[in-house]
């Protein structure tokens, strides 16, 4: 026995020393030094260098620690002093609804005025061919909002579709409306009444969701694959000049994972998407993911399942009954929902109801089998009162939550002053031990704002809790900027059970880095928003270079 156990401490012993050689004549591809290396590793450590091999970061430490394991073909890079954080996330994306609709089109990005929107609209109708229909780009914001009326003055003949979003709101003309088969004698269309105002007369405006998606695709021109796929490769390039390396996709149905597909096999990804997936037919929702033959969290490092989507919620897409019924079947079949969660007053529904009917069907999907180490999500978390982070906490939930408060409050946002300093209540959620992860909800430009998916905004916000206008959101809910750079790196790993893989600056994690222009960490607060990514790798690769910069 004596014999066995010595023979074995020696052969552990060669297997360490063997390892150890190869380890040390496989030199690294690039060393990063002189830096300010911000880890978001569990202590929040500092470092000045770090070595990439492949895909992985392979050390992390002192610029003489790490530039000793340089060999002949390693690349050195100099930092020249420069900040480095791990690779953002947007934790609630909606890249490919929203950016297929941004760059086919006349272009309305940034336009605020009728008189403009029709000057565009003109020419495009002066040049349009028999049959075929006009339909713009989103990204305007015009007030009042235009109406059949107002695209009838430019023509009443061509059809003409003005897209408004991603979730296919438009207004549309009379001859748009025609082409459709929306009449006065069929004043539906898939089953949703078409708007009409006070003479019975329709605005223009879109039917509800999802037959507003179905009406804009039967009018707007197919994409065919390679538009699709060129979709995907642009917004995520946008996303890299933004230091994003990683993005939740919500609300995509089976067409959009199949063009995901095809630019993952073609190894064209630039960035880490985690699908939440959904059905056109809502009330299916339980039927399709039981055929599909597998849980939740499947794929790989670059394309992976993450959960079932936005869609449906409830009250606002589904009863209460039905919403728990579909709860219990998730949780039997391992998936994990992420459904939009919280107040959404302008559908008539009160502003507490919706979280609270969410929390009492996660309440009884995890009495069936618990739930509390299944990291379920919340998104959309924003007028969470302390009696639901106490039911929240209990069932160890994931909070996704965007930059509310930071632009100014919509008109059906609650009166109460006391309410809406208490939105996006951040320092209460961390003060609870949730983990909380940040994401745009992105729906594309705007006049005000041609990047609203900028990490930096919530991130400013939630440190600052100062909105747009310079006033202020309840300063008691500031949270420090170590804390709010793990909500959109290392929580966000945590949340996609990929903490071990990714979102800090170690040995063995995926090489996922974002070089930037200033030190986040510490510039004055009123300098947060000038910081820019001057370059941006994913796996070890540069995917974004700003101009001008030397990396």
């Amino acid at each position: 026995m004596r014999f066995k156990m010595r023979f074995g401490l020696i052969l552990v012993s060669m297997l360490l020393f063997l390892a150890g050689s190869a380890y040390a004549l496989s030199a690294p591809d690039a060393v990063f030094f002189n830096g300010k290396v911000v880890t978001v590793d569990k202590g929040f450590t500092v470092q000045q260098a770090f070595a990439v091999q492949g895909e992985k970061f392979i050390a992390v430490g002192t610029n003489k620690k790490v530039k000793a394991l340089a060999g002949k073909g390693t690349r050195l890079v100099d930092l020249k002093g420069a900040t480095v954080i791990p690779g953002l996330s947007d934790n609630h994306d909606h890249m490919f609804n929203t950016v297929r609709l941004t760059g086919r089109g006349v272009d309305m990005i940034g336009v605020s005025s009728k008189a403009e929107m029709q000057s565009r609209l003109k020419k495009a109708v002066a040049t349009a061919k028999p049959g075929q229909v006009v339909f713009t780009t989103l990204g305007w914001a015009i007030n009042p909002r235009p109406t059949r009326k107002d695209l009838d003055e430019v023509s009443a003949e061509v059809p003409i579709a003005l897209v408004g979003s991603r979730r296919g709101v438009a207004v549309y003309n009379s001859a748009a409306l025609k082409l459709a088969g929306i009449t006065k004698e069929s004043p539906t269309f898939a089953g949703m009444p078409v708007p009409k105002d006070a003479s019975g007369e329709f605005t223009g405006a879109s039917p509800g969701f999802p037959a507003a998606m179905h009406l804009l695709a039967k009018l707007l021109p197919p994409m065919t694959q390679a538009e699709e796929e060129e979709v995907i490769i642009r917004g995520l390039k946008e996303r890299n000049a933004l230091g994003i390396t990683s993005i939740r996709e919500l609300a995509v149905w089976p067409e959009v994972v199949q063009a995901y597909y095809r630019v993952w096999r073609q190894g064209k990804l630039t960035g880490r998407v985690g699908i939440g997936l959904e059905f056109p037919d809502q009330v299916n929702t339980a039927k399709h993911l039981a055929t599909i033959g597998f849980g939740g969290d499947f794929g790989d490092q670059w394309l992976r399942i993450d959960s079932q989507g936005e869609e449906p919620w409830t009250p606002g897409a589904m009863a209460n009954q039905p919403y728990t019924e579909l709860m219990l079947t998730l949780n039997r079949l391992g998936w994990r929902p992420s459904p939009h969660s919280s107040a959404d007053a302008n559908r008539g529904i009160g502003f507490d109801d919706t979280t609270n009917q969410t929390m009492a069907a996660y309440e009884a999907a995890d009495r069936a089998a618990s739930i509390k180490d299944k990291r379920w999500y919340l998104e959309h978390m924003f007028f969470v009162t302390p009696e639901q982070i106490a039911r929240i906490a209990k069932l160890n939930l994931i909070i996704s939550t965007q930059d509310n408060g930071y632009l100014p409050q919509l008109a059906y946002f609650p009166k109460e002053k006391e309410r809406l300093e208490y939105q996006n209540p951040v320092r209460s959620w961390l003060d609870a031990k949730l983990v909380v992860i940040g994401g745009s909800d992105y729906n594309g430009p705007t006049p005000d704002e041609l990047h609203p998916n900028n990490p930096l905004i919530p991130f400013y916000f939630y440190v600052t809790r100062k909105a747009k206008d310079g006033s202020l959101r309840n300063v008691a809910q500031k949270i420090s900027r170590p804390e709010a750079l793990r909500i959109f790196t290392a929580n966000t790993a945590y949340a996609s059970f990929e903490e071990k893989i990714k979102g800090s600056i170690q040995a063995g994690m995926l090489a996922d880095f974002v070089i930037l222009s200033q030190d986040l960490m510490t510039v004055p607060d009123d300098k947060i928003l000038e910081t820019k990514p001057l370059a941006t790798f994913v796996g070890g690769k540069k995917v974004y270079s700003a101009a001008g910069s030397k990396f």
